[in-house]
């Protein structure tokens, strides 16, 4: 996506062609551990608290497969629906509270009170927000690890859209500070390599602990982990992937505006966000402009209240926003 496609293009006819025939030489955790401790500099955290694997999800996955017992989870809706689902496939019961409507804050009360009443052993946030495009603040998510640290519940904080934040707000930097915070993040979203399936998690210590005897070696590919490696050491290619992605969600929010529909609270700079139409059906208006949009009933399990009344609309990228514009406007 964005700027990251010349990069990986380049990478790949670099790659020499044996190397997918035997276990790597050079592993994926010689190729990215070093690259991505030496880019976030998180204080008082190791390579030994940083774990790779085939995704964000697929980490998300053998968190809740093989670290946790499956018993509550607590998540703020409407979210990303799939890491409900596989705690409930767990055999886990799983509880959302919707973000407070007054400026879609987390409704940190109503967690906290939940959390002292029933075995909860997950809290489940995505940061940024997905389907919102929204981030939440460092206060809030500080003060929600330690209402989970209290409980001896995982604050489980999704990170796939943050690349297109600024790397000092990542709760990667949470992970020295409390027992029970886990960071996942992707290199699907704004770094372009959704097909490759690669991603990473920042784990507590005491988690990390118990996450190594579960761990898997040679994830991701030899050529993820290569391709990951080449975006990550492009010069200015995350700066100018963060500037085009805000020009392009503002000419496009503009454009469902002038259509009359209602661009929900969102970061300027994440490239998704969610519209609502007057008319009960912006899934539909759209389609017959020819705008392919994820439905907001997608998102039910974490919101009861969402339908297609709203939508997710993700952002694209330079060549593809002036005609997009102009299908939204309906010429």
């Amino acid at each position: 996506r964005f700027g990251a496609g010349r990069v990986v293009a380049e990478a790949l006819r670099r790659i020499d062609p044996a190397v997918v025939s035997r276990y790597p030489e050079v592993s994926p955790e010689t190729l990215l551990k070093p690259a991505l401790l030496a880019r976030f500099r998180p204080a008082g955290v190791g390579a030994g608290q940083l774990f790779l694997g085939h995704g964000s999800f697929n980490l998300i996955e053998r968190v809740i497969h093989k670290l946790l017992q499956a018993d509550g989870m607590l998540g703020v809706g409407p979210q990303f629906t799939e890491v409900p689902s596989e705690f409930q496939e767990a055999g886990g019961a799983y509880e959302a509270f919707p973000l407070d409507e007054n400026g879609y804050r987390l409704p940190l009360a109503r967690l906290e009170a939940a959390l002292s009443g029933r075995p909860v052993s997950l809290v489940y946030v995505d940061n940024p927000s997905n389907p919102l495009g929204l981030v939440h603040g460092r206060d809030e998510l500080e003060r929600l690890a330690r209402a989970c640290e209290r409980r001896g519940a995982v604050l489980l904080i999704d990170e796939a859209w943050g690349d297109y934040l600024d790397d000092a707000e990542s709760a990667i930097h949470m992970v020295a500070r409390h027992t029970n915070v886990a960071v996942v993040r992707s290199f699907s979203k704004a770094l372009g390599l959704a097909g490759e399936r690669v991603g990473y998690m920042f784990l507590a210590e005491p988690l990390a602990r118990y996450y190594r005897q579960v761990d898997i070696p040679f994830e991701p590919s030899v050529v993820g982990a290569t391709l990951a490696r080449a975006v990550l050491d492009e010069p200015g290619l995350l700066p100018e992937i963060r500037s085009e992605a805000a020009r392009a969600k503002a000419w496009i929010a503009a454009a469902f505006t002038s259509a009359g529909m209602t661009v929900l609270p969102t970061h300027p700079g994440v490239a998704i966000m969610a519209v609502e139409s007057p008319s009960g059906d912006v899934v539909g208006d759209l389609r017959r402009r020819g705008v392919k949009v994820l439905p907001g009933s997608s998102f039910t399990r974490t919101h009861p209240g969402w339908d297609d009344s709203r939508c997710r609309v993700r952002v694209v990228e330079r060549d593809l926003v002036e005609p997009l514009c102009e299908r939204i406007a309906g010429r």
